[in-house]
C-alpha cells in the first residue's frame, strides 16, 4: 500500500505539464480568430449626406445585436440600414429568393456581388409604384441590409447610390 501513493503522485506530476500544452493551441486559435470575427462585424451605413430625415430605432448591444435606421425624404424615397448579428447570410437571402418566386416577382436586378470584400446579394424590383432595391451583406456572424424605395419611373438618387458605393468601398 506504501507504493500506491507514490505511484499516484507520480501519475499526477506527469499529467500536470501536459494541460497547458493542450490548451495552448485553442488560446492561439482563440486569438488568432478574434481579430477576424471583430473584423467581421457588421459596419455602420453612413446614409446620404444631407437633404434626408435621418432616425435611429435601434443600436446594438451585447444582449441584443441589432441595429436599424432609415432615412426619408419627402418625395417618398426611405433607405433602410439593418444590422442583424443573429441572421444567417445564405437564409436571408435564400427567404428573399423564395419571396420572389413565391410572389412571382421580375426582378429587374438579382445577382451575388461583393461588397467591402464580403460577399452580398443585390435584388432590385418593382412593387406596385415603388422600386425596391436591396443589398444584402454576410457580415458572419449576422447579416446586414441595405434596401432603398423611390417611387416607380423615377432614378436612384445619386447621393444614395453614392452612399451605397461609399459603404462597400473598393
Amino acid at each position: 500500500m506504501s507504493g500506491e501513493p507514490a505511484r499516484m503522485l507520480t501519475y499526477r506530476k506527469e499529467t500536470m505539464p501536459t494541460t497547458p500544452l493542450r490548451a495552448a493551441p485553442i488560446l492561439v486559435a482563440l486569438v488568432t480568430l478574434l481579430p477576424w470575427a471583430a473584423d467581421a462585424a457588421a459596419k455602420p451605413f453612413p446614409g446620404p449626406p444631407s437633404g434626408w430625415d435621418h432616425t435611429v430605432a435601434s443600436t446594438p448591444t451585447a444582449e441584443v445585436p441589432r441595429a436599424q435606421e432609415t432615412w426619408r425624404k419627402s418625395d417618398g424615397e426611405v433607405i433602410s440600414y439593418l444590422a442583424d448579428g443573429t441572421a444567417a447570410y445564405d437564409d436571408t437571402v435564400g427567404l428573399v429568393k423564395k419571396n420572389v418566386s413565391d410572389n412571382g416577382l421580375k426582378p429587374s436586378m438579382d445577382a451575388d456581388r461583393t461588397c467591402g470584400g464580403r460577399r452580398a446579394h443585390e435584388v432590385e424590383l418593382t412593387l406596385g409604384t415603388s422600386v425596391v432595391h436591396q443589398l444584402i451583406v454576410d457580415d458572419a456572424p449576422g447579416v446586414t441590409k441595405l434596401t432603398y424605395v423611390r417611387p416607380a419611373g423615377s432614378r436612384a438618387a445619386a447621393d444614395v447610390t453614392s452612399a451605397m458605393s461609399a459603404y462597400c468601398g473598393p
